[in-house]
């Protein structure tokens, strides 16, 4: 995030909404993609003998692929509460120069809703896949 001394109020406000409307398009963007990727291996795993015969063939690799879900969701969360803070920062920063009242930008920053819902709908996503791979006899 840019604030600097140099910049007139209208230039960095400005600059903060760009970045804060790429950050938000952008995080939604992701946490759909997080979502359809949770739901092809969702869909992947009902829906293919091979696939749970592959994985039924050895406990470690159940366990493997459990670890791999689990570790990207966290890393997706992760990349989710930079997003997160970068747009409070943002929001702070425009509230402070006080160029146009917050209902001009408000839709363009990441709201503390849109988080959580994200996060946890991502999470009970990853959740479902690891108890269905965990669960395999």
């Amino acid at each position: 995030m840019t604030t600097s001394e140099s910049l007139p109020v209208k230039e960095e406000f400005d600059l903060h909404v760009a970045h804060t409307t790429d950050m938000h398009k952008s995080f939604i963007e992701s946490s759909l993609r997080v979502a359809g990727f949770l739901l092809l291996a969702l869909g992947w795993f009902a829906t293919s003998n091979d696939a749970r015969e592959f994985l039924a063939s050895a406990r470690s690799v159940t366990v493997l692929a459990a670890l791999a879900v689990a570790f990207a969701y966290l890393l997706s969360v992760g990349a989710s509460w930079v997003a997160y803070k970068f747009s409070c920062k943002a929001a702070q920063r425009l509230t402070e120069l006080a160029y146009l009242p917050q209902s001009a930008y408000e839709g363009r920053i990441l709201g503390t809703s849109t988080f959580f819902i994200c996060i946890f709908g991502n999470g009970v996503l990853a959740v479902l896949l690891i108890v269905a791979l965990l669960s395999m006899p």
